[in-house]
């Protein structure tokens, strides 16, 4: 264990990045930086990291508008980044402002911001300053609400998202620790009042002596093993096709523990569905019942039709009920359709939008595009496609590699990109 307030160096940063790898050879990066201390000692730190292997690093800030001095602290900050040669882009979190639950929206505001931005620049990993200090407030917050053993673990050091890895590599240091680094280096950093303000409840936690001892590491250990047996049966169990639905094998489910079966079906559900939750408790357990047990023909659970085939396999697919209307595609700006797919229209082309291709629209298709396309995509999963629509009804299906006359078939791009994977890196504690 760390004596509390020792300055971070590289090769105790280095050895804390190893374990949340793989990294490209070249690897870019992108740091959350609100010109705190414990960002501002990460920025440093991965500066160094990233120029050691080749790397390339941007910092980017998001100025959420809520006090009358962040746009000149924005402007420092930009001075500052570039003084120390790193990239840096501002964000602005635009809009008016909930009245109430203000940091929770603005948390939810500043990770879109930021994914966004990653995005937009193609990186893939996004660094966040959090520290053990926050893993225990979060573990004490969790707690204070009633969470079970999963939220007592805290945050992980790695979450995939869609489109970016989040990354805390602090997790293992104290925030003494950070603003140390940043005295060791001469970097000056901003103090942020609400860190202050008793309305707000990590600052009331702090206020009132901190977080209570809580065995987060048991937990987070536990929580690890859990989703390494998760992970495990949902390899075995589950054929994920790409094109946006999956085969389960019951039998493999109905052999594993009973609590990690369910969770196995509700992840299923969450990925296939597209849900921004997994479905939970009485609901999960009646369908796992029914399914891997009773031998139930059809179940919807998570937005998902579960479907029985001759051959025993679970067929699981987007259910028919809920999906969006059409929505138009505009050039440059990709759509997250429906939590599932990710759809880009590469040239200007009036008029197209993107919906479901339903039965009328699989009837609309020719009949060798159905002849072809029938032994792979089962009814079920067929009718939820996402088909792109012009005037004249269905012009692109292209999982069907189907386009109509002045329709090529990179004209659009869809690719299955749920709002969650089905097995992402398990959980990786401090």
């Amino acid at each position: 264990m760390r004596a509390p307030g020792i300055p971070v160096d590289a090769a105790a940063f280095a050895a804390a990045m190893e374990r949340l790898g793989p990294f490209e050879k070249s690897p870019r990066l992108a740091v959350g930086w609100s010109g705190g201390g414990d960002s501002t000692a990460l920025l440093s730190l991965v500066a160094e990291w990233a120029a050691a292997r080749g790397g390339t690093l941007m910092a980017l800030h998001v100025d959420h508008r809520l006090r009358a001095t962040s746009r000149a602290e924005a402007l420092s900050l930009g001075g500052c980044a570039a003084r120390l040669g790193i990239a840096f882009r501002p964000l602005e979190w635009t809009g008016a402002k909930p009245a109430t639950g203000i940091m929770a929206a603005a948390r939810d505001a500043r990770l879109a911001l930021l994914e966004a931005a990653c995005a937009q620049a193609g990186i893939w990993h996004l660094l966040l300053a959090h520290h053990a200090g926050d893993q225990r407030e979060t573990a004490a917050l969790r707690a204070a609400r009633g969470s079970g053993p999963d939220g007592i673990a805290g945050m992980s050091a790695l979450v995939e998202r869609a489109r970016v890895r989040l990354v805390r590599p602090l997790l293992g240091f104290a925030h003494g620790d950070l603003l140390a680094t940043c005295r060791a280096r001469g970097l000056d950093w901003l103090e942020d009042p609400s860190n202050r303000d008793p309305r707000f409840a990590r600052a009331a936690l702090r206020l009132a002596g901190g977080a209570p001892p809580l065995p987060v590491r048991a937990h987070a250990l536990a929580r690890a093993a859990r989703e390494h047996a998760l992970a495990e049966l949902l390899a075995r169990a589950v054929d994920l096709d790409p094109a946006g639905f999956a085969y389960l094998d019951a039998s493999v489910l109905a052999g594993a523990p009973e609590g990690i079966a369910r969770t196995a079906l509700a992840r299923v559900a969450r990925t296939i569905g597209g849900g921004e939750y997994a479905p939970r408790g009485p609901r999960v357990a009646a369908a796992a019942q029914a399914l891997l047990f009773d031998g139930a023909a059809a179940r919807t659970l998570g937005r998902c039709r579960f479907v029985r085939r001759r051959d025993g396999r679970l067929l699981v697919a987007r259910e028919a009920a809920g999906l969006p209307d059409p929505v138009e595609l505009v050039a440059g700006a990709p759509l997250a359709w429906d939590g599932r797919y990710e759809v880009r229209l590469e040239a200007p082309v009036a008029g197209l939008r993107v919906a479901a291709l339903g039965e009328a629209g699989w009837g609309e298709l020719p009949r060798a595009v159905r002849e072809a396309a029938a032994t792979r995509f089962p009814p079920a999963a067929r009718a939820v496609l996402p088909a792109i629509l012009d005037l004249d009804g269905v012009g692109l299906v292209p999982h069907l590699m189907y386009g109509r006359g002045r329709h090529p078939l990179d004209t659009v791009v869809v690719r299955f990109r749920p709002r969650h994977a089905l097995a992402g890196p398990v959980f990786i504690g401090p």
